[in-house]
């Protein structure tokens, strides 16, 4: 090595290892010294670059505390139907074989938004706080009626669900979290509410076979909110401090989430010119999955 250049490396080690006014000094003598004006300049630059950085550090912690508000898109799963064959329940009779299908519905995106609030638990690194979230997700399905087809009915009567609908879910519960540096690791629960609509329909030119000359007579229908439990766990990162202007404020999320709103549902039907008549249907549903990428915003010292 020269040994006109030697003692740059030798200040800059000082400096990395001091960044005092000590360092500072050693520095620019001996670059001053022993190197042209054109590197002496460079050096003082990157003296000043790194005595900035030791007197102020980049914040390696985030603050989780305060109101935040946020938005979501992902996918949820569809739900297993398990649904009974048509009862008439003045005859006391099964349209065909009495018995139960099993079928899905179908995947669906999934988009909405959340409001919470976060606080630290003391001086430790746990978060804990309140949270609420709307989704909008809509699982359809469903499934020829295997009587129905083997009575060779064209086209076949069919048993229907739909999960969500018109607002999708809702939930209102909590989270608690470790936080590390800019990350936090959570969990949360809550109380979920969601609507399943279910039902029978009857296509068959011969009113199913049951007998009645009327099309449709074993149609049947149930429209209801389910309240269930939702339970997940996830990881968000906060955003660092000097991406953008108010960058700080900003984090992202990935989530799971389990809607537990599987239910037992019973959908009826009259015939219109027997009232009496009452058929139905009970379909049993189990819960669904979701998966969510989100980003939520901070408004801690806005």
């Amino acid at each position: 090595m020269n040994i006109k250049v030697a003692p740059l490396f030798i200040s800059l080690a000082l400096a990395l290892l001091s960044g005092n006014a000590l360092a500072d000094h050693v520095i620019k003598n001996l670059t001053k010294k022993f190197v042209p004006n054109v590197v002496h300049n460079a050096s003082n630059k990157l003296l000043v670059a790194m005595s900035t950085t030791a007197l102020h550090p980049v914040k390696e912690n985030h603050n989780w505390n305060g109101l935040y508000v946020g938005a979501f898109v992902g996918g949820a799963s569809g739900t297993n139907v398990n649904t009974t064959t048509p009862y008439d329940h003045k005859t006391g009779v099964h349209y065909g074989a009495a018995g139960s299908q099993n079928y899905n519905t179908r995947v669906s995106p999934i988009g909405g938004g959340t409001i919470g609030y976060n606080f630290r638990i003391g001086k430790t690194p746990y978060i804990a706080g309140l949270e609420a979230e709307v989704g909008h997700f809509r699982s359809k399905g469903k499934n020829n009626d295997i009587n129905s087809l083997s009575a060779g009915d064209s086209p076949a009567s069919y048993h229907k669900t739909k999960m969500g609908g018109s607002f999708g879910y809702a939930m209102l519960g909590g989270r608690v979290g470790y936080a590390h540096k800019k990350t936090l690791f959570f969990i949360k629960g809550g109380a979920v509410f969601t609507k399943q609509q279910s039902g029978y329909r009857d296509t068959s030119a011969s009113g199913g076979g049951m007998g009645s000359p009327i099309q449709g007579w074993l149609n049947t229908s149930s429209s209801k909110t389910r309240v269930g439990y939702g339970i997940g766990c996830g990881i968000e990162q906060a955003l660092p401090e000097n991406w953008f202007k108010h960058a700080k404020h900003f984090s992202i999320k990935l989530e799971y989430l389990y809607l537990g709103v599987g239910r037992s549902q019973t959908s009826r039907g009259h015939d219109p010119e027997d009232p009496a008549i009452l058929a139905t249907t009970r379909d049993t549903t189990s819960g669904i999955h979701t998966a969510k990428f989100g980003i939520n915003f901070n408004f801690t010292g806005i």
